[in-house]
């Protein structure tokens, strides 16, 4: 988290969580956070044109969000100066949920394609040829990569680093409390690391645990693995 030492600026109402949840209509706001500005100024710093920033202007101006801070004179007609506060604080029952899950969605999809990559780069070149379907004795179906010569992960890590897991599991609650705990410990692990790039490579982690709802039909699209 970046650091702040202004006053947020707490979102009442739903229109303005809507709003801050938009990329549009972020992309337009974003040039007057924290900072005055003609609407030119801030039309170059967005990449759209003046027009499509005056609209949007008004529409935040409307909603609260940006409101007018004089003038700068020049010859001819003085320029309209605009200032958005440089914090807000969005909670998170008043953003609607279809928006806050898109919202969600649209920042893990670089994500998604660096792990995509990854993931296919790392099949190309690892001596993993299959991946198995299949539905087990147990009744249960899953999907694996087939490990030739009967080898294990941990004897591939001897070689490679790296991997991809995710799934869905139907964990009880001691269970998904330890799953948590060693999270936890890890990412504060992680955050020990420091920022410094001499002598390491990038490497992606994601780590995630969410309840899901046991009776959305998406829950079980997919088998674990």
């Amino acid at each position: 988290m970046g650091s702040f030492d202004g006053e947020w600026f707490e979102v009442r109402t739903p229109r303005q969580a809507r709003l801050l949840s938009d990329p549009a209509a972020l992309r337009h706001l974003e040039p007057f956070i924290g900072r005055t500005l003609g609407a030119a100024e801030a039309a170059r710093e967005a990449g759209v044109s003046v027009e499509r920033m005056l609209y949007r202007v008004r529409q935040l101006r409307a909603a609260g969000l940006l409101e007018g801070a004089g003038e700068r004179q020049r010859a001819g007609r003085a320029i309209r100066l605009y200032r958005a506060p440089g914090g807000f604080r969005i909670p998170f029952h008043l953003t609607p949920f279809a928006d806050l899950e898109a919202q969600i969605a649209r920042h893990g999809l670089p994500f998604d394609r660096l792990r995509a990559r990854a993931g296919a780069r790392g099949l190309a070149h690892l001596p993993l040829n299959a991946r198995l379907l299949y539905r087990s004795t147990g009744g249960e179906v899953h999907s694996e990569t087939f490990m030739p010569d009967a080898r294990t992960y941990a004897a591939l890590r001897e070689h490679h680093i790296g991997g991809d897991y995710m799934g869905v599991l139907w964990l009880d609650d001691a269970a998904a409390r330890q799953v948590q705990e060693a999270l936890d410990a890890l990412r504060e692990r992680l955050g020990q690391q420091g920022t410094g790039r001499e002598g390491k490579r990038p490497y992606l982690i994601q780590t995630a645990l969410a309840p899901l709802d046991p009776d959305d039909p998406e829950t079980l699209l997919g088998p674990p693995g």
